[in-house]
C-alpha cells in the first residue's frame, strides 16, 4: 500500500539520486568487497531499527529466535563480501520476519550510455522484456513470445539463459523474499516477476541473451537481441498507415480525428488508470457472455493508478444503468496500492448503508511517526523540506490516540462511513490467486468474513488477518549502501480471522495449470460462468 503524503518526499528523493549519481563510481563499488567491521555496523543498524520501528515484529517468529539469527549471521561475516553477497545473507535473515513488504534490494549495476545511443536505449525493448516467463513445479516456461522470431514456440521449457539454470536461480535467491506469514501461492508469482532482475545480477546489462528451450523431445537454442526502433522503421510505419486511408480524406480531417482519439485515450487512462511499464489498463469492466448485460466482469488490476471516485463512479453507474445480476471481481495479481483506491471500491460492494474497511492502525510511537516516514533522505534536504514536514507531522499527530498500552492511526477507511447510494446489490464472485496481495487482500478479507462473495480460485498471497505497511520508508544502510524497505503500521481488515498467517481461502479451488496459462485458458473464470449459467 502506499501513502499519498509521502509521495512528495519519495519524489525527490528520487530526484536526488538521479541527479547526483555518478555511475562509474556506483558500479565500482558494486565490485568492492565491504569490510567486516563495516558489515556488522549494517547488521546492528538493520536488528536496532527493526526493534525499534516495527508494529509487528514477532507476529510470525518469535523474539528469541530473530536473535538468534542476526547471532548467527554476525558468527558466519568473517571476511569481506562485496555488498550483494552481503544482501543475500542479511536478506535471508529479514526474511524470517514473513512481512512480504519488507525487502532489501540488492545493488544493479547502471547503464550509461552517451549521446544520441541513450534515446535509442530508452525506446528500445531488452531481451527480457520482450519475453513472458510462467514458474511452476520449479520449471521455467516460455508464456509469451515477443520477439520477431516466430520460431520460439510459447509452452517451451526453458533450460537455461546464459547458461544459467532457472533452478539454480531459484535456490539462490528464494531465502530472501517472503510472503506474509505461511503461504505458498505467492513465492512462485513473485520469482517469476523478479527472474529478468536476478539474471540481471548474474549477468550484468545484455544486449541479446542465449536461451536454451525444450519442446517434447528435443531442445533448440535461440539468441534473443535488444530491438531498436530506428528512424527507416518509424517512416514504414508511417507509410503503411497512410497507405490505409481512404484517398479522398482531407489531411486536416485526419489530425483532427486522430487528436480526438488521442485526447480520449489519455483521459481514459488518467480515469481507469494506466501502468506504463506493464502497459495495462488499471480498472476494466468487461460483459463477458455475448448478448448478455446481466453478467460483468470487473478486472482490478492494481490499487495504484487512476482516479478511484471517478473510475468507480462510471463503473457502478454502467452496472446499474445495464442491470446487472452477476458481477465477477477479479482480483488476480492484484499487488495492492493506494488505501483510499480499494476502500473506494469497497463503499460500493458492502451491503449496509454504513461500513468501516480497516480497524486503526498499530504503531510504535506516535511522535515520532511522522518523521519515520522520511527516513532515508539526504540530510541536507531536512531543512528544504522542513515546511511540509512540521506541518505534516501536526496533520499526523491529530491522528493519533492510545489505548490498551499500545499506540494507534486512524488510516482511510478506519472510521465509520457511509456506503455509495449506487452501490451494487446483486450476486458478486471474487476471483484470487497468489498474486492478491496486500490492499487487495484487505478487501478479499472483508468481502468474504462479511459473507459478501464467493471466492473462487487459489489462497491469496496476502495474509487475511492483515498486513504490515502503510508508511514504507526505504532506509539507505549506512556501510553496503543496500536499500532497506519495510513498514511502519500494521494494517488489519475490519472483519478479523482466528488463523494468522494464511491468506483468503477460495470457496471453490481451481488452480491453472501451465497448459491453461500457455494456451490463454481461464478455468477460474470458466467456472464462474457455468456456475451463473446453471
Amino acid at each position: 500500500m502506499k501513502r499519498p503524503t509521502i509521495y512528495l518526499f519519495l519524489s525527490l528523493y528520487v530526484l536526488t539520486l538521479l541527479g547526483c549519481a555518478n555511475v562509474e563510481k556506483y558500479n565500482r563499488f558494486i565490485d568492492t568487497p565491504l569490510t567486516v567491521e563495516a558489515m556488522q555496523q549494517d547488521i546492528n543498524y538493520v536488528e536496532h531499527k527493526l526493534w525499534k520501528m516495527h508494529p509487528d515484529l514477532f507476529l510470525y517468529v518469535r523474539e528469541d529466535q530473530l536473535k538468534i539469527k542476526f547471532d548467527s549471521l554476525r558468527r558466519t561475516i568473517r571476511q569481506p563480501l562485496l555488498p550483494n553477497q552481503f544482501q543475500l545473507a542479511l536478506a535471508s535473515v529479514l526474511a524470517e520476519v514473513r512481512q512480504g513488504h519488507m525487502t532489501l534490494s540488492p545493488l544493479i549495476s547502471k547503464f550509461d550510455p552517451k549521446g544520441k545511443d541513450k534515446v535509442r536505449y530508452q525506446k528500445s525493448k531488452g531481451p527480457f522484456s520482450q519475453l513472458g516467463f510462467h514458474w511452476q513445479e520449479n520449471t521455467l516456461y516460455l508464456s509469451k513470445n515477443g520477439t520477431l522470431d516466430s520460431s520460439l514456440v510459447a509452452g517451451s521449457k526453458i533450460l537455461s539463459i546464459e547458461g544459467i539454470q532457472p533452478q539454480n536461480l531459484y535456490t539462490k535467491y528464494r531465502p530472501t523474499f517472503t510472503s506474509d506469514g505461511y503461504n505458498t501461492t505467492f513465492i512462485d508469482q513473485a520469482f517469476e516477476r523478479l527472474l529478468p532482475r536476478y539474471y540481471q545480477l548474474e549477468l550484468g546489462y545484455k544486449d541479446s541473451i542465449a536461451v536454451l528451450f525444450s519442446r517434447g523431445d528435443s531442445t533448440y537454442r535461440r539468441t534473443v537481441v535488444r530491438r531498436f526502433e530506428t528512424a527507416e522503421q518509424k517512416g514504414k510505419v508511417g507509410t503503411s498507415h497512410a497507405a490505409t486511408e481512404k484517398p479522398n480524406k482531407k489531411p486536416s480531417e485526419k489530425k483532427d480525428k486522430s487528436a480526438e482519439k488521442k485526447s480520449d485515450t489519455k483521459k481514459q487512462r488518467r480515469i481507469f488508470g494506466y501502468n506504463a511499464n506493464l502497459k495495462r489498463i488499471s480498472k476494466q469492466l468487461l460483459f463477458p457472455v455475448k448478448g448478455d448485460s446481466s453478467v460483468a466482469l470487473l478486472k482490478v488490476a492494481d490499487f495504484s493508478y487512476g482516479r478511484p471516485k471517478e473510475a468507480y463512479r462510471r463503473i457502478f453507474d454502467r452496472l446499474e444503468l445495464c442491470s446487472v445480476q452477476y458481477l465477477i471481481l477479479d482480483l488476480r495479481g492484484n499487488l495492492g496500492g493506494r488505501l483510499s483506491d480499494v476502500k473506494e471500491l469497497y463503499s460500493y460492494l458492502v451491503e449496509g448503508d454504513k461500513y468501516q474497511f480497516v480497524q486503526p492502525a498499530v504503531i510504535m510511537s506516535k511522535f515520532n511517526l511522522p518523521f519515520y516516514q522520511v527516513k532515508g533522505l539526504p540530510g541536507w534536504s531536512y531543512p528544504l523540506l522542513s515546511p511540509f514536514i512540521l506541518p505534516g507531522a501536526i496533520v499526523s499527530w491529530t491522528k493519533t490516540f492510545s489505548k490498551d498500552g499500545l499506540n494507534y492511526t486512524h488510516l482511510t477507511g478506519s472510521k465509520v462511513e457511509k456506503s455509495k447510494d449506487n452501490r451494487y446489490r446483486g450476486d458478486l464472485f471474487v476471483l484470487i490467486d497468489g498474486g492478491t496481495f496486500s490492499a487487495a487482500s484487505l478487501i478479499a478479507t472483508n468481502l468474504k468474513v462479511g459473507k459478501r462473495a464467493v471466492f473462487i480460485g487459489e489462497e491469496t498471497g496476502g495474509a487475511a488477518s492483515g498486513t504490515v505497511a502503510g508508511i514504507l520508508p526505504v532506509l539507505k544502510l549506512p556501510n553496503s549502501h543496500l536499500r532497506w524497505r519495510f513498514g511502519l503500521m500494521d494494517v488489519k481488515p475490519y472483519y478479523q480471522v482466528n488463523e494468522a498467517g494464511r491468506g483468503v481461502m477460495p470457496d471453490i479451488p481451481v488452480a491453472r495449470s501451465v497448459d491453461d496459462v500457455i494456451k490463454g485458458k481461464d478455468p477460474v473464470l470458466d467456472k464462474v460462468l457455468k456456475s451463473i449459467k446453471k
